[in-house]
């Protein structure tokens, strides 16, 4: 199988999860939850691994600290998936606010139609981030969901008119 057709399949599939992630936006929300909540279970086991392999360094205090503190978030998700989904909510509310400001940072080293593009996008990025901090709990059943989809189906659509175009470059 050609790469170009892997990323074919890889666009198609990553359209097809967006799409039913957009569908489904809190079970989305929640599996993305409980992946981070794995996740954190893991590097924290990891870290705590680490810690007491290295004791002879001078940091395997802090790194024990932060391997527990993974540790134990992940499984607060594990066992809270809702609450790690409004805690999740609340972490993508704040990145959001602080990417639209950085946006708008950068706007000033451009002029014309980029310095604009960057400062709708700023304005888009702070409202959405605002709006998920200040209606947290209208937001968190749907808003991580949501991302995720647009996220899967704008990388779906990429990687297929990417592996579309491979493809015609590969047979000409």
């Amino acid at each position: 199988m050609k790469g170009s057709s892997l990323v074919v399949i890889a666009g198609t599939l990553a359209l097809v999860v967006g799409i039913g992630a957009l569908l489904f936006p809190l079970v989305s929300g929640l599996t993305l939850t409980l992946l981070a909540g794995w996740g954190f279970v893991v590097s924290g086991a990891f870290g705590i691994w680490g810690a007491f392999s290295g004791r002879d360094r001078p940091q395997w205090g802090w790194v024990l600290f932060f391997g527990l503190v993974e540790l134990v978030l992940g499984v607060w998700m594990l066992a809270n998936p809702f609450a790690g989904l409004v805690s999740l909510t609340l972490l993508a509310g704040v990145l959001l606010v602080l990417s639209g400001l950085g946006r708008f940072m950068a706007a000033r080293m451009f002029e014309g139609g980029t310095f604009w593009l960057l400062v709708l996008s700023g304005i888009a990025s702070v409202a959405l981030g605002l709006y998920a901090l200040f209606a947290l709990l209208l937001t968190a059943p749907i808003l991580i969901g949501t991302l995720l989809a647009i996220e899967l189906i704008s990388v779906g659509a990429t990687l297929l008119g990417l592996g579309v175009t491979l493809k015609r470059r590969t047979d000409l």
